[in-house]
């Protein structure tokens, strides 16, 4: 599954932040992020790190978090690119309906933004049922 997102140092782009979701939760799910600037440029994302959480209710803290994933080894940073891997024993017991956030520190720069946000529904595949 593909998430692209826009970001420049200076600020966000994104005309509408909420993208939903799905996962499998009875499987390992892998989300390709790419970040881009107000022209459609790749950003090189060369020592920022990368949160991506996953909760119950948006007034959960992020100590509550069911997923909560601190990414600091990027995939592709200078292709503002990286992978976010959802491990199945982190999602086998998930069902149903979610909120999650994807959020950037740009650590030399000082800046930290909320990229995306929005649903994320964990379902159970046929195929992940078979014996």
């Amino acid at each position: 599954m593909r998430l692209n997102t826009y970001v420049t140092y200076e600020k966000i782009y994104s005309e509408d932040i909420k993208q939903d979701l799905i996962f499998q939760s009875n499987a390992s799910n892998i989300l390709d992020v790419y970040f881009y600037d107000e022209n459609d440029a790749l950003v090189d994302i060369t020592g920022a790190i990368v949160y991506f959480i996953v909760k119950e209710k948006p007034t959960d803290l992020d100590t509550a978090a069911v997923i909560n994933k601190t990414i600091t080894s990027l995939t592709a940073p200078q292709n503002g690119n990286t992978l976010i891997e959802t491990l199945k024993a982190e999602c086998e017991d998930l069902i149903g309906n979610y909120i999650y956030e994807l959020r950037i520190s740009l650590v030399d720069s000082g800046y930290d933004y909320i990229l995306k946000n929005g649903n994320i529904t964990f379902t159970r595949s046929i195929y992940g049922l078979i014996a």
